[in-house]
């Protein structure tokens, strides 16, 4: 029984020996891939109007079978790490994502001083006169405010007016912001592997630009494309697509904040861009349009890039004059009048094919000009638009006319009842340019109200606007109230006037 249990007790102990010699083992390292931009082989670059772009790429990668690091090098400066998916492109998934991994510990000075704050380093100082270099050891103790403070064998110093020399570069830096997948694959061999993340820094907006023709009723239209690469990285060869209309864009919460899941996605293979002519080619897509570019393009970081979208040279153009009113002048006594009041210029045309256009227009600023007696083109103004669909009609609203001014004085105000009164207006307008033309007049009121009496024509445009329209005569003329009655309105509230 004796030896029994001697042999018994060996046993065990050597057992344990194995499993602590196995503990204390180091665990096997993935072996690592770096793979760069000028592996990439395909790239679609998709803008949308919020500031934010979906880039998606495809590169050539050399797999082994089994675990890999792989380090997906040259991605955009303002990634969202958390809209990464990465993937096969191919109907069938010949390798695995098991981790991901953001690495944004770029290699500057500052950063490599603050990771050797408690680690030894070289200080070195050149003679001023020989210009030999002493060396010494010292020990980074702290680098709070840019003050850099040393311990070496003669005590703590800091601000040491020479240079430091590192030993080595901690292996946790990059040089620009990497993706860093551990991948699992099935089978070794050279495949394409896609990834698609979303980055802010790109945007794009549309100009437009407007000529008129000499008798200001007909215009060539030209719309552009604006598109601005802030992202810190650059696609040669892109595919270009546009969203227009108004994407919501959440915005991330603040590091430290636990992430949502990333939920696991396929996305459609890209496919190679034919080269038709350079245009775009739009279509609906959800509740938004998408403009793709019938051909690639190269879309540099740091630069503003136009491309033509649309072009219409046969675009039939109302030019129209308004006086706008304000709602308070219908409301109490006024001490008037009202002088030199500005008359505006508007154009107008309607989004459709018969005038060669009749496709979405993207929001943004049409530009107007029109030639002067010697032919060279001048700038006569500029408006917004919003996102115009077809059959939509576009206003802009370029300025003031020079030649024609209006001056307007209350003539009568009474109230009637504690709820309701009655006021008069008379609106002259004068008109010194070498052609008459009508001028719009727009009144808003509020609450309940009704026209009176009036000289001219008006209509009732809503419940809150009444408009009517006042034709002025030739040169010097001035254009008045035959009667000299001017209107007459009748407004009502809930309180007092």
């Amino acid at each position: 029984m004796v030896g029994s249990t001697t042999c018994c007790r060996r046993v065990v102990a050597a057992v344990l020996g194995v499993l602590s010699l196995a503990a204390v083992a180091p665990a096997q390292e993935s072996p690592r891939i770096d793979v760069r931009g000028d592996a990439r082989t395909k790239v679609n670059v998709t803008v949308y109007n919020a500031g934010v772009a979906l880039v998606r790429e495809v590169r050539e990668v050399d797999l082994p079978r089994g675990t890999t690091a792989v380090r997906w090098q040259d991605v955009a400066a303002q990634i969202r790490p958390e809209t990464v998916f990465v993937g096969d492109p191919g109907e069938a998934s010949t390798f695995a994502v098991l981790e991901q991994n953001y690495k944004y510990d770029l290699l500057t000075p500052t950063r490599l001083m603050e990771l050797y704050v408690d680690r030894q380093l070289t200080l070195v100082t050149a003679d001023p006169d020989s210009g030999v270099e002493e060396m010494e050891q010292a020990t980074l103790l702290s680098t709070e405010g840019y003050q850099y403070v040393y311990r070496t064998d003669e005590g703590i110093t800091f601000n040491h007016p020479g240079r430091v020399v590192f030993p080595e570069v901690p292996p946790n830096f990059v040089q620009r912001p990497t993706l860093e997948w551990l991948l699992d694959s099935h089978e070794a061999g050279r495949r394409p592997v896609e990834a698609s993340y979303l980055t802010y820094g790109m945007s794009w907006s549309a100009d437009y630009v407007l000529v008129l023709g000499d008798d200001e009723t007909q215009g060539d239209l030209t719309g552009w494309v604006t598109l601005r690469n802030d992202s810190g990285i650059g696609f040669a060869g892109a595919g270009l697509q546009l969203v227009a209309g108004h994407v919501n864009i959440v915005t991330p919460p603040p590091l430290g904040t636990p992430a949502e899941p990333i939920v696991a996605m396929r996305m459609a293979a890209l496919e190679p861009m034919a080269p038709p002519p350079p245009a775009f080619v739009e279509e609906g897509m959800f509740e938004y349009h998408l403009y793709t570019l019938q051909r690639p393009t190269d879309v540099a970081d740091r630069e503003q890039k136009q491309i033509e979208l649309l072009s219409s040279d046969r675009l039939t153009i109302d030019k129209k004059y308004r006086l706008e009113g304000s709602s308070y002048w219908y409301v109490s006594e006024q001490s008037g009048p009202f002088e030199n009041l500005p008359v505006d210029v508007w154009l107008e045309f309607r989004n459709v094919e018969e005038s060669g256009l009749g496709i979405p227009m993207p929001a943004g600023v049409v530009r107007v000009y029109k030639a002067d007696s010697s032919g060279s083109e001048q700038f006569i103004g500029e408006d917004a638009i919003q996102h115009t669909p077809r059959e939509e009609r576009v206003k802009l609203r370029l300025g003031q006319a020079f030649d024609i001014v209006a001056d307007r004085r209350q003539t009568d105000y009474e109230i009637l009842t504690n709820t309701l009164w009655e006021t008069a207006w008379e609106v002259k307008i004068r008109n010194h340019k070498d052609e008459s033309v009508v001028v719009e007049l727009r009144e808003p009121m509020g609450g309940d109200w009704e026209v009176v009496s009036s000289s001219h024509e008006w209509f009732k445009e809503s419940s809150s606007l009444c408009q009517g329209l006042r034709p002025t005569g030739s040169p010097r003329v001035i254009s008045t109230d035959p009667d000299g009655r001017g209107s007459r309105y009748r407004g009502g509230g809930a309180s007092t006037a």
